[in-house]
């Protein structure tokens, strides 16, 4: 054989050699673009270093099925889209994509898959390309529903269409934000779970099924249900100081409140705090280390915020502080820490243990208190009052304390005066102070719900005494404000409008406290077992739909008024101003001469005023 003919023989059994084995993630960076268009960060794809196993996966021997629990701007869609463009250009096959709705799949298509496509020349070249049926024909499918390509196709479907999931064998399987999807496809039953059906034909045969998603409730959550399934790997990085290695956790983000942006993490080992620069730096070494058995063939991931070149420890920070409302911190908790969240979890009363806790308050009350406010619910047979006393505020603007200074039940024909009569002697009192001074009840609130001819009344007799009092209507939404303007009771005295979700869900939370502090409030041991059960008569409920989960308070026993009078007293406290009037033992200015012969006669005459 000659020197000339040895290339060419080298070069023919080349061809006869299989394909040079690459990595999905190492393929997705040597061919994937990103477009312009949908990406902050256009041109060749640079995977983040936790990225790369997640792309990885769609190849691994060891798993058939890839769960990601991942947080938003952790990429955990452009991780999905690097390996369906893996299977489209290194190992085709049948695929389907389901996303929650039909409108959903085709925005995915629009906005992030065919600008993909465009972008990067090797799929470019590929989707849209088939096996030839006619003459001049590429015998591909190119569409916002299907696209074709050598040796496979991949098809986009909707978790509420029973066609797009019960149809033909499918060897990749992408489910995506499965916490969204429909709860029942008709008479057939879980999406995900016919979906998962369509893989069977493929089962020891190279399948894959990816389910992704953002978690929401323990009890609604199917990402997290398949979480616990897998080995529940957790992205661990090293401390620099000490070298202790743990997955990023914000518990361990600290910061003083109020101050977000300057956030740092903390070591868990030796105390240290870490900087976003750092941080940076830790996640770029990181790895992926399963913390569970798991089911065989399942793996699991997941990963928060915290781990993101997108985000900061700062914008963690200040997105928990900015999250006000159950609704809030259900995003929070699910969308930045990928972790699942029940608001009603935060709260636990007990009426036994409220009752426990109640505490001896009688006059004198406590010299902190800077205000008493009063609460009336209004019921067809009785009328029902909390006097509320809130203390002053700390130094830097914490919650003062609260004392209940009475829940006073009157009984009678609310449609008649009389019981309108025992609530303003009620409303009339005076409450002294350890310091010496005796206050007022400054403002009132009454529930407008019952007895609205009364209500008006009532609330004009007051204002003419030179009493603050309010007509009130509650209104749902924890997003609404405590107080605000509304209408006129039949067209008499003004509406004062209660945000109660939002008190229901502080005074809730007040209650649960469990050590004497900013926002504590005490409860007195001379009210009976009924009242305490009122005041822990609600809890709050979360209904899962289609990935959102909405929140609203449910009664637990029937009798709430003591709650309610406890809401409408904290509304009215936000109104109320504080005492500036000294203490009786403060020393007072000397009367003059004059003052002196006016108290001298008004003695001498038996105290007699004219």
């Amino acid at each position: 054989m000659t020197a000339f003919d040895l290339p060419l023989m080298q070069a023919l059994l080349g061809a006869f050699n299989p394909p040079e084995l690459i990595a999905p993630s190492a393929f997705a960076e040597a061919n994937i673009v990103l477009p312009s268009s949908a990406n902050a960060q256009p041109g060749p794809l640079r995977l983040a270093s936790y990225q790369h196993e997640l792309v990885d996966s769609i190849a691994a021997t060891d798993c058939e099925i890839i769960v990601y629990m991942l947080s938003s701007q952790v990429g955990k869609s452009l991780s999905a889209d690097a390996q369906m463009a893996y299977v489209i250009a290194s190992d085709p096959g049948p695929a389907l994509h389901v996303s929650p709705t039909s409108s959903k799949a085709e925005q995915l298509v629009r906005n992030r898959i065919d600008p993909l496509i465009g972008a990067s020349p090797t799929l470019r070249a590929l989707v849209g390309r088939g096996v030839a049926t006619r003459k001049g024909s590429t015998g591909g499918a190119d569409s916002l529903t299907s696209k074709t390509f050598p040796g496979g196709q991949i098809d986009f479907g909707s978790s509420f269409k029973a066609d797009d999931l019960a149809a033909r064998a499918i060897k990749y399987l992408f489910l995506d934000e499965v916490d969204r999807f429909a709860k029942s496809v008709g008479v057939e039953g879980d999406p995900v779970s016919l979906a998962i059906k369509r893989t069977k034909t493929f089962e020891n045969a190279g399948r894959k099924v990816v389910i992704i998603s953002t978690p929401t409730s323990r009890m609604g959550s199917r990402v997290a249900a398949w979480f616990e399934r897998g080995d529940k790997r957790r992205f661990f990085v090293a401390c620099p100081d000490c070298d202790h290695r743990a997955p990023l956790s914000f518990e361990q983000l600290k910061w003083e409140q109020g101050k977000p942006e300057a956030a740092q993490l903390m070591c868990e080992q030796c105390g240290c705090l870490h900087d976003e620069t750092t941080k940076r730096k830790m996640v770029d070494g990181g790895t992926w280390v399963a913390t569970a058995l798991g089911e065989p063939g399942v793996r699991s991931y997941h990963l928060n915020e915290l781990a993101s070149k997108f985000s900061t420890l700062a914008s963690v920070a200040a997105q928990f502080d900015a999250a006000t409302t159950p609704e809030m911190k259900q995003s929070f908790f699910n969308t930045t820490l990928a972790e699942v969240y029940d608001a009603g979890t935060e709260i636990d009363l007990s009426s036994s243990e409220l009752q426990q806790r109640a505490v001896e308050i009688v006059a004198p009350y406590p010299a902190d208190i800077q205000h008493v406010c009063a609460g009336v619910d209004v019921q067809g047979d009785r009328l029902e009052c909390t006097i509320l006393a809130t203390g002053h505020s700390g130094p830097k603007g914490e919650q003062g304390q609260a004392y209940v200074l009475n829940h006073i039940i009157l009984r009678g024909d609310t449609s008649a005066d009389t019981v309108w009569l025992d609530l303003d002697d009620a409303l009339g009192q005076r409450f002294q102070l350890l310091d010496g001074r005796s206050l007022p009840v400054q403002i009132s609130a009454i529930d407008s719900g019952f007895s609205a001819d009364q209500v008006n009344k009532f609330v004009l007799m007051q204002r003419k005494k030179s009493r603050r009092c309010y007509a009130i209507k509650g209104t749902a939404g924890f997003d609404k404000p405590a107080t605000r303007e509304g209408g006129r009771l039949k067209g008499v005295v003004r509406l004062l409008l209660i945000g109660v979700d939002g008190l229901k869900l502080s005074i809730a939370k007040r209650l649960s406290m469990q050590a004497v502090g900013p926002g504590y409030i005490h409860l007195p041991s001379h009210l009976d077992t009924d009242y305490f059960d009122g005041l822990a008569s609600e809890q709050l409920v979360g209904t899962p739909k289609h990935g959102f989960v909405s929140y609203r308070f449910e009664k637990t026993v029937r009798a709430n008024e003591a709650l309610d009078s406890c809401v409408y007293a904290s509304a009215v406290a936000t109104l109320a101003k504080p005492d500036r009037s000294k203490p009786a033992t403060a020393q007072q200015p000397k009367p003059t001469a004059d003052a002196l012969d006016v108290m001298s006669a008004v003695f001498n005459t038996g105290g007699q005023r004219g």
